[in-house]
C-alpha cells in the first residue's frame, strides 16, 4: 500500500477529476481510502473536492474518531466506514452526484440492466438504497442490504456510491455508471433500447467473473 503522502496525493488528484468530469460541485461528494488496517483518509467537509490540498486531507479511525487534519472529516464518513467495516479487502470509496445518475435516483427509476455490454461486465446489477438524511446514522444503513453484493450503490434522491480495492478502480464505476445513465436518457429520445438476450447476458456475467468484477453472491 501506498504512504499516508502518497494516498493524500492521490485523493487530491481524483477529487480534482471528479470536479473536472462534473461528478461533483461545489462542496459535493466526498472520497475515501484505506491507511493501515483501522485507519482511513478522508476528503474534509464543506470543500469543492477540485481545490483539496494534501494538508486538507483528514484521518479517522474505523469508529469515525477525527484523529489527524486540520479540518473537520466530511460529515457523510459514516458512509465509508459501513463500507470498510464489512468489505476489509476494499481499499477506496467515492461518493459523489453525477447529473445522469442522479437522475434516475431522484425519479425513483431503478437502473435497468441488460440493455450494453459494459455495464453488465464491470457494474452488474445496480440496487438503490432508500433515501435518508446525509450525514445521519440512518444514511449509513440504508446501504446495509447491499454492500456485500455490489461495489456500486444508487443513493435514492441524492447520488452514488463506489468503492473497489483502490481509488483508480471505485473511479471507474464512478464513470461507467455516469456514462450508462446519460446513454440510457440520450436512448429514451430516440425509442425503446433493446435488451439483450438471456444467452448474451449469461456471456457477459461469465466475462465480469473472468475479470475479477463480480461477487460471490452472483
Amino acid at each position: 500500500m501506498a504512504d499516508a503522502e502518497q494516498l493524500k496525493q492521490q485523493l487530491c488528484e481524483f477529487g480534482r477529476r471528479a470536479y473536472n468530469k462534473g461528478l461533483v460541485a461545489a462542496g459535493d461528494g466526498n472520497l475515501s481510502v484505506r491507511l493501515g488496517q483501522d485507519r482511513i483518509l478522508c476528503s474534509p467537509t464543506l470543500q469543492c473536492k477540485g481545490f483539496m490540498e494534501p494538508a486538507d486531507i483528514c484521518t479517522v479511525d474505523l469508529a469515525g474518531r477525527h484523529i489527524a487534519g486540520q479540518k473537520r472529516p466530511t460529515s457523510e464518513i459514516r458512509l465509508h466506514l459501513e463500507v470498510y467495516r464489512r468489505r476489509s479487502e476494499v481499499g477506496s470509496v467515492i461518493h459523489s452526484h453525477p447529473p445522469h445518475v442522479t437522475a434516475f435516483a431522484a425519479c425513483g427509476e431503478p437502473i435497468p440492466s441488460g440493455i450494453l455490454a459494459e455495464p453488465e461486465i464491470f457494474l452488474g446489477e445496480v440496487p438503490t438504497a432508500k433515501y435518508a438524511t446525509p450525514g445521519s446514522p440512518e444514511f449509513a444503513e440504508t446501504i446495509v442490504p447491499f454492500v456485500d453484493h455490489t461495489n456500486t450503490i444508487v443513493l435514492a434522491n441524492h447520488g452514488m456510491l463506489s468503492y473497489e480495492k483502490d481509488l483508480e478502480r471505485a473511479f471507474w464505476l464512478t464513470e461507467i455508471l455516469e456514462a450508462y445513465c446519460r446513454t440510457l436518457i440520450l436512448a429514451a429520445s430516440i425509442g425503446k433500447p433493446k435488451r439483450l438476450s438471456e444467452q448474451e447476458r449469461a456471456e457477459l456475467k461469465r466475462l465480469r467473473r473472468e475479470f475479477g468484477f463480480a461477487r460471490d453472491a452472483e
